[in-house]
C-alpha cells in the first residue's frame, strides 16, 4: 500500500514538474531579450560515417534514434531498429531478436559487458543510454556468445559543459495511466575543470493489462485407423495486471590526471518493484475441468541492482594505450507469490505460498593494450576476468495435507578469456581485422537433494572480417567467426519446476539437464554497401551459421506427469538475406521535401536437422520480417514520423509430437514532435495504432491421442504525451 502510495504521488510529481517548467520556460523566454546571446556549438554523430569506415560490421543508433518516439521501455525503441524482433516469452518478458533468434542466440551487452543473470532488457531506462550498438559480428574484445548477432548498450558518458536535460512523460494504455520522469546534467569543477561529471536519473511508473482468451482440447483413438474423438473441450479467460515502479540513478565521473592518465568511474543503481496478478477463469464444454479451473496468483518482487566500473586509461608513446577496469555488480532480489485454487463449486481447494530471496555479487578485471606497431598495423591484446556468487532460497507452502518444501542452493560462474587482434590496412582500399578469443565458462551449483552440478565449456575463436572500398561510397564486406551459446544455470540444475494448474505436453513441468553443453558454430558474412549521402545508404547482406550440439526441448510423460527438459540433439543450418535502404530526399536531391526514408527485409531460413520437416525451424525462428518508415519535418518546428512493420504467419515443427502456429504480426507507430524553441519541445506519439490481436496455436499430437491449446492476445494502443526541457 505504501508503495502504490508513493507510485501515485510520483505521477503526480510528473505532472507538476510539467506544469513547472511550462511556466519557467515562458520566464526564461522574457529573460533571454535582457540576456547577451550564447553561442552553442554541438558535434553531431554521424552513425553512417561511422558504419562506413570500421572495419567490422558494426550499426550505431543515437539519441535522435532512442527518444525519437518518448519511449519508456527500451524493448520498444529496439523493435525499430533494423534486423531487431522483439517477442513477448510467457512469463519472462521481452525477448530480444536478432535474424529471428533470441533466447540466448542473441546476446546483450551493457558498456561492451556480458549483463548479470536476472537482467531484464526494461530494467534499463532509454534516458539513461548514450547509444546502442548492433554488431552482425562480434570483435574478439567482447563474447562469443552471439551466434545471431550482439546488442550493446552504452550509457550516457558526456560531461563536457552538458546542458541539464528534464523530461517528463505520460502515457495512456487501456485506460491505465502510467508516468516517467527524467533527468540529467553534466558540467566541470570551477576549481578543478579536470573533474567533470556527469547525473542521470529516473523516476517510473509503469502499468499494464493483458487479456487473454485460450481454448485447450483433447482427444483419443483406438489406433491410427480410427477417427479421433474429442474427449476434452475447455475455454479459459485469463486476465493479467502488470505494474513496475521503480528508480534508476546512473552517476559518472571523470578525471583527467594528467596528459597521460586519466580515470572515470560509471555506476548504475535500480530499486525496483514488481506486482503481477492474474485471474483465470474456465467454461468446460466437454470432459472433465481442471484440477483447478478457478484460480488467481499474485507475483511480487522488490529487487535492488548496483553496477559499479572504475576505468583507468594510460596514453603511451607513438599512440599507444593501456587501459584497465575494475568492476562490480550486485542484485539482491525478495519475491512472493501467492495461488488460490479454486473447483467448479466455487470451493478452495489449495492455497499456495512461496517465498524466494536471491542475492548474487559479481567482480571483474578487465585490461586491454593498444598499439599501433607499424604504418599498417594496430595490434592490441586483452583480458577477461569475472566470478559471481549466487545465493537463493525459495520455501513452498501449500495449505494442504502435502508437506512443505524449502530449497536453498549456492551458485558460482566463473569467466576467463584472453584475447588478440589486428587491424590490418592492407592498402588504401582494403582492410581487414583478425582476431582470436580463447573462453573459458565454469559453473557450479549446490543444493541439498542431488541438484549439485558442475559445468565447463571453453572456446577458441577466430574471427576475420574484411572490408574492400570499391569507391567513395561502394563496398563489400565479408566476415568469418566462431561462436557459441551456453545453456542457462536454470536449465542445468537438475530439479524439477512445476506449474500450478493444468499440466498437459503443451504445459508441462521442466527439469534441468546438468548434461547440457554448449551450442557451438560457424558463420558466414557478405555484405554490400552503398553510401549515397551523409544519412542515405543502401545494403544488402546474406549470412550463414552451422550449429553443432543444438539444444532442443524434449516432452515425456511420467506416470500422469507431463515434464519437459533440454538435450543436445544434432545439428541445425540457417541462412538469411537483409536489406536495408535510408533516404534522407534532400540530401539526394535539394529540391526535394525534408523526409527521411527508411525500409528493410529480412528473410530468415533454418532447418534442424534431427527434427522431422516440414517447418523444422530452429527455435521458433521468424522467416519474413518487413519495416518501413518516414520522417518529415513539416517546418523548423514540427516533425511527424510513422514506423510500420510486419511478421509473415509462421509453422513450426519442433519436434515429431509438437507443431505450432504463429500468426502474422503487423505493428504501426506515429508520433509528432514541436519544437516550441532552442530549449523545450514536446512529443506526442501513438504506439499499436493497428491493436492487432497476438494468436498462436499449439499441437502435440502421438499415436492415440492430441492435445491442441489456441491463444488469442488482446493488445491496446498507447498514447504518450512527452515534455523535453534544456537549462
Amino acid at each position: 500500500m505504501l508503495f502504490q502510495q508513493a507510485s501515485t504521488r510520483l505521477s503526480t510529481i510528473a505532472l507538476s514538474v510539467l506544469a513547472l517548467f511550462a511556466g519557467k520556460q515562458a520566464l526564461a523566454q522574457q529573460q533571454a531579450q535582457q540576456t547577451p546571446q550564447q553561442v552553442e556549438i554541438n558535434a553531431k554523430s554521424q552513425p553512417n560515417r561511422d558504419r562506413q569506415d570500421d572495419v567490422g560490421m558494426r550499426s550505431i543508433y543515437g539519441r535522435e534514434d532512442i527518444e525519437k518516439y518518448g519511449d519508456t521501455n527500451l524493448s520498444e525503441v529496439l523493435k525499430r531498429l533494423p534486423g531487431i524482433s522483439v517477442t513477448e516469452s510467457k512469463g519472462k518478458g521481452a525477448e530480444i531478436r536478432m535474424r529471428g533468434l533470441g533466447n540466448g542466440y542473441t546476446q546483450i551487452l551493457l558498456n561492451g559487458q556480458t549483463t548479470p543473470v536476472g537482467f531484464t532488457i526494461d530494467s534499463i531506462a532509454p534516458d539513461l543510454i548514450e547509444k546502442i550498438e548492433v554488431m552482425r559480428v562480434a570483435s574478439a574484445d567482447v563474447s562469443a556468445q552471439s551466434i545471431a548477432g550482439t546488442i550493446n548498450i552504452i550509457l550516457k558518458k558526456k560531461s563536457s559543459n552538458q546542458a541539464t536535460e528534464i523530461k517528463a512523460n505520460a502515457s495512456l494504455q487501456a485506460g491505465r495511466l502510467s508516468g516517467n520522469l527524467s533527468w540529467s546534467l553534466g558540467n566541470q569543477f570551477d576549481d578543478k575543470p579536470e573533474i567533470s561529471y556527469v547525473l542521470a536519473g529516473t523516476l517510473e511508473s509503469n502499468v499494464n493489462q493483458l487479456n487473454t482468451l485460450a481454448t485447450e482440447s483433447q482427444s483419443e483413438r483406438a489406433s491410427m485407423r480410427d477417427a479421433w474423438e474429442t474427449t476434452a473441450d475447455r475455454q479459459l479467460q485469463q486476465s493479467q495486471q502488470n505494474r513496475r515502479d521503480a528508480a534508476s540513478l546512473s552517476p559518472r565521473l571523470n578525471w583527467k590526471i594528467n596528459a597521460q592518465d586519466s580515470l572515470s568511474w560509471q555506476g548504475n543503481l535500480t530499486l525496483a518493484r514488481q506486482e503481477q496478478t492474474k485471474q483465470e477463469k474456465e467454461n468446460t464444454y466437454v470432459g472433465d475441468s481442471t484440477e483447478f479451473p478457478d484460480n488467481h496468483s499474485i507475483w511480487s518482487a522488490h529487487v535492488f541492482t548496483s553496477r559499479n566500473d572504475l576505468s583507468w586509461e594510460r596514453r603511451l608513446a607513438d599512440s599507444a594505450r593501456l587501459s584497465m577496469n575494475l568492476g562490480w555488480n550486485s542484485l539482491d532480489r525478495s519475491t512472493k507469490f501467492h495461488f488460490w485454487g479454486k473447483d467448479n463449486a466455487g470451493t478452495l481447494k489449495i492455497h499456495r505460498y512461496v517465498t524466494g530471496d536471491a542475492d548474487e555479487n559479481e567482480y571483474r578485471f578487465n585490461g586491454k593494450y593498444l598499439a599501433p606497431y607499424s604504418e599498417s598495423h594496430v595490434l592490441s591484446l586483452g583480458w577477461e576476468a569475472s566470478r559471481a556468487l549466487r545465493h537463493e532460497n525459495r520455501n513452498e507452502q501449500e495449505f494442504t495435507t502435502l508437506p512443505d518444501s524449502a530449497h536453498d542452493y549456492q551458485a558460482s560462474l566463473q569467466k576467463l578469456a584472453v584475447y588478440l587482434q589486428d587491424e590490418w590496412t592492407i592498402n588504401n582500399a582494403w582492410s581487414a581485422y583478425l582476431g582470436l578469443r580463447m573462453e573459458r565458462i565454469s559453473s557450479n551449483s549446490k543444493e541439498a537433494g542431488n541438484f549439485d552440478f558442475q559445468n565447463n565449456a571453453s572456446m577458441l575463436s577466430p574471427i576475420l572480417q574484411s572490408v574492400w572500398k570499391l569507391d567513395a561510397q561502394r563496398q563489400w564486406r565479408m566476415a568469418l567467426n566462431r561462436s557459441f551459446k551456453l545453456p542457462t544455470v536454470g536449465n542445468l540444475v537438475p530439479r524439477l519446476f512445476r506449474i500450478d494448474n493444468n499440466n498437459t505436453p503443451l504445459n508441462s513441468d521442466f527439469q534441468g539437464n546438468p548434461n547440457l553443453r554448449p551450442e557451438r558454430a560457424w558463420g558466414m558474412e557478405l555484405a554490400y554497401e552503398h553510401y549515397l549521402t551523409e544519412n542515405s545508404v543502401i545494403s544488402a547482406n546474406t549470412y550463414w551459421r552451422r550449429i553443432d550440439d543444438v539444444m532442443l526441448e524434449q516432452t515425456t510423460q511420467i506416470g500422469s506427469t507431463w515434464v519437459s527438459s533440454l538435450a543436445n540433439n544434432g545439428r541445425a543450418c540457417i541462412l538469411g538475406l537483409e536489406i536495408e535502404a535510408k533516404l534522407n530526399l534532400q540530401q539526394l536531391a535539394s529540391s526535394m521535401p525534408v523526409l527521411e526514408l527508411r525500409a528493410t527485409f529480412n528473410r530468415n531460413w533454418s532447418r534442424v536437422e534431427q527434427v522431422p520437416g516440414p517447418d523444422n525451424h530452429l527455435a521458433q525462428q521468424a522467416g519474413l520480417m518487413v519495416s518501413a518508415g518516414a520522417d518529415y519535418q513539416i517546418n523548423p518546428a514540427l516533425r511527424v514520423g510513422a514506423d510500420y512493420s510486419y511478421q509473415a504467419a509462421n509453422n513450426i515443427r519442433e519436434s515429431a509430437y509438437l507443431t505450432g502456429h504463429n500468426s502474422p504480426r503487423r505493428h504501426l507507430d506515429i508520433y509528432l514532435a514541436w519544437k516550441q524553441n532552442k530549449q523545450s519541445q514536446l512529443r506526442f506519439s501513438v504506439s499499436n495504432v493497428l491493436q492487432q490481436d497476438k494468436l498462436d496455436s499449439g499441437i502435440y499430437t502421438n499415436a492415440v491421442s492430441r492435445w491442441t491449446d489456441i491463444n488469442q492476445q488482446q493488445s491496446a494502443r498507447t498514447w504518450r504525451l512527452v515534455w523535453e526541457v534544456k537549462l
